[in-house]
């Protein structure tokens, strides 16, 4: 098993959330402006963010020292090894799903009511620009520290790539190369056992290369995702040709009024780039 490092995402630019499942919701979120940093990428360089690098003012880990150390990896282009990196840091945020929207029983692709099968959906996203002519280096989020509850279950990813899942549904969600997508149509009308021995999904953890951790459905508890300096590079070279990354949050449900539901969910992002 690979030794794993904490990462926390980066971002910088305005977003916008919305949600939809049938019908479109727009929320009102703040709205944030992250500072960039250049890092020098010398071989005497740490690039360590510092301490008390969050947006919100909270510690950030140290990213590693992969960058301009001489851990170049094959996937890894050379602008990321010789140019100044730029971060951007800042928080994704998925907010609390209010009662009374829940699932939309009905409406548009989701079923009616059916005890213990998938029935509906909803999804919330989050986009971010990157600049003009950046050159993605590395990709980096953590759940900031905060207690949550949701029901029934959930699934995160950006870009069609999914990252993470309360359980674990490789055996019927398309795969491309190494990312998994997240699939309704193969999702819904399937049977669903809260207590089923599936277990959390996170990308590169059978590969030993990250590890997640979620709470029970309906239970309140902290979410986890460490994705080591590989899956990083794994991760930001997937979604190198994108300018935009939209981040997804979705929740299901099957015949309850409290389904597709969930406690905001702040995420910390690290984007790191350069620009040749």
């Amino acid at each position: 098993m690979k030794k794993l490092f904490p990462r926390i995402m980066v971002l910088g630019l305005l977003a916008e959330i919305t949600v939809s499942c049938g019908e479109t919701i727009n929320y009102d979120t703040e709205q944030k402006i992250a500072t960039a940093l250049v890092v020098p990428n010398s071989p005497d360089s740490d690039n360590s963010i510092g301490t008390g690098g969050g947006a919100d003012g909270s510690v950030l880990p140290n990213p590693g020292t992969g960058y301009g150390s001489g851990a170049a990896d094959p996937d890894l282009p050379a602008a990321c090894l010789t140019s100044p990196m730029q971060v951007q840091q800042d928080t994704l945020v998925f907010p609390e799903i209010a009662a009374g929207t829940t699932c939309s029983f009905g409406s548009g692709d989701n079923l009616s009511k059916r005890d213990s099968f998938f029935r509906a959906y909803l999804r919330q996203t989050q986009t971010v620009s990157l600049p003009d002519g950046a050159i993605l280096c590395s990709i980096n989020l953590v759940h900031n520290p905060a207690a949550m509850r949701y029901d029934d279950e959930m699934f995160f990813s950006v870009n069609d790539k999914l990252l993470l899942a309360t359980k674990d549904y490789s055996d019927i969600f398309p795969k491309t190369d190494f990312f998994q997508s997240f699939s309704w149509d193969k999702l819904v009308n399937q049977t669903y056992d809260s207590a089923a021995s599936r277990d959390v999904f996170c990308a590169g953890a059978d590969e030993g290369i990250s590890s997640c951790g979620v709470p029970p459905t309906e239970t309140q508890g902290n979410i986890e995702m460490n994705f080591s300096e590989e899956m990083n590079v794994k991760l930001s070279t997937a979604l190198r040709a994108d300018q935009d990354l939209t981040f997804e949050w979705i929740t299901t449900g099957d015949n309850d009024n409290t389904d597709c539901r969930h406690t905001q969910i702040d995420l910390g992002l690290e984007l790191r780039y350069v620009m040749p």
